[in-house]
């Protein structure tokens, strides 16, 4: 088995990983590692589902992952640069920040990449487009980084309910006597007196 350490470049991180050559099979039904610039050039597309255990990185990262659905397509743009179309979508289960209990966060991705030969063309292609993402051509690029690298940027830096509401909120606030009911009483009795 051949194993090759990549460089994925994904800004503003760069993330080094072990994968697969691309000689071998996946067991995945579609390929995960591939020459990205021929897959933009020769509009192909793969499709797919992945699970918790497809993605350690993000399970290390959430409670609970529903499986995520994916398409990804190659093309070429209007100025006729090959560009990557990711559509990603799934549901992930966080810790609320508020009241520690799970909650759920829906993930809808939508974002094209467009591949560049250097870092150089990248950067000053980043710089004149604000929106544009980008990508370096990368003969054994890894389809799943790509995909867990976007999951992992959706997740929320403090994920919360939008109304937390635990049975300890409640039962405090049932216990806490009514200041104004004290002072109310206060007032009977020094008038009944």
């Amino acid at each position: 088995m051949t194993r090759k350490r990549l460089q994925l470049y994904h800004p503003p991180f760069t993330v080094f990983l072990i994968a697969m050559s691309s000689s071998q099979k996946s067991s995945f039904g579609f390929e995960t590692v591939f020459d990205n610039g021929e897959f933009a050039r020769q509009g192909r597309k793969i499709t797919g589902k992945l699970s918790v255990v497809d993605m350690p990185r993000v399970a290390d990262s959430v409670e609970k992952v529903e499986p995520f659905e994916f398409s990804l397509s190659g093309a070429m743009d209007r100025l006729q640069r090959p560009v990557l179309d990711l559509s990603l979508s799934g549901k992930v289960w966080l810790q609320c920040q508020r009241c520690l209990e799970p909650v759920d966060w829906p993930i809808k991705v939508e974002t094209r990449f467009t591949l560049f030969s250097d870092e150089s063309k990248l950067d000053e292609a980043e710089q004149e487009d604000e929106e544009l993402d980008g990508l370096l051509f990368d003969r054994e690029f890894t389809v799943l980084a790509l995909i867990e690298d976007e999951i992992l940027l959706s997740l929320p830096y403090s994920p919360s309910h939008a109304a937390c509401r635990s049975d300890a909120d409640v039962k405090l606030k049932a216990d806490k006597p009514n200041p104004f009911a004290v002072l109310a009483q206060l007032k009977l009795k020094s008038s009944g007196e």
